[in-house]
């Protein structure tokens, strides 16, 4: 009995923590609805649902686990009923609930639906039977129709969406970490290059070549010079 005992109260532990996740996500996900207003922004709050429905998962998995107890075998059932304040109630409740009292058990531990909410589920299940089957199937045959469709959709956008990143992740590989390691230690520090040394000998020397040949023009310049006085000396008129 005591560790059947233990077990419930982790689990219940367990399941509180999981529950309270939920309910914070759902404030913060109330919030920005109240903050945003139509300024909405698709995306956040298309993350904010994957949240709560990871979250909800999480917990009906904890739920189903072999480990967890069947929470339906145990009868929940108030200890002691008080009418004054108790402050671990309103804490535990956020202020809900000041006192566990005649007045809230019935509300707190209720099993079946409020009676407005059963009324209203009789009226729709009387307006049912009241309906022809004919038409009723009909109508069930396009709600069919629509919602296999819709599942179509979206079966059809999932197998895309897992062949295009099934192709990414098997790309092959283009490059290798050992040699892009490799070429950097080569380049930084010289590791991998061989030193090749020079053999021993006398070193070759460039062949002399003659050193050029300096040609003086200083005949002609001469030569020219006294050409052109020449000629300045002959009268034009003198013939």
């Amino acid at each position: 009995m005591q560790r059947e005992e233990r077990a419930l109260d982790v689990a219940l532990d367990v399941i509180l923590q999981r529950v309270v996740d939920i309910k914070g996500s759902l404030q913060e996900l109330l919030v920005k609805m109240e903050r945003e207003g139509e300024q909405v922004d698709w995306p956040s709050y298309l993350n904010s649902f994957s949240v709560i429905s990871a979250q909800i998962y999480t917990l009906m998995k904890l739920l189903k686990n072999d480990k967890t107890p069947i929470l339906r075998n145990f009868l929940t059932l108030p200890l002691q009923l008080n009418a004054e304040s108790d402050e671990k109630l309103l804490l535990a409740t956020e202020g809900r609930v000041p006192s566990f009292s005649h007045d809230f058990v019935p509300n707190m531990l209720r099993t079946k639906p409020e009676p407005d909410v059963e009324q209203r589920h009789l009226a729709l299940e009387a307006k049912m039977a009241q309906a022809n089957a004919d038409t009723a199937l009909k109508q069930i045959n396009v709600h069919n129709k629509v919602v296999k469709h819709v599942m179509d959709l979206v079966n059809t956008a999932r197998e895309e969406w897992e062949t295009e990143t099934a192709s990414r992740t098997n790309q092959p590989q283009t490059c290798s970490v050992n040699e892009t390691h490799a070429l950097i230690a080569a380049l930084g520090t010289g590791k991998g290059f061989k030193i090749r040394t020079q053999p021993p000998g006398p070193s070759p020397t460039m062949p002399q070549q003659p050193p050029p040949q300096i040609t003086t023009t200083s005949k002609a310049v001469s030569a020219v010079k006294t050409n052109i006085k020449a000629a300045n000396t002959i009268h034009p008129y003198n013939r």
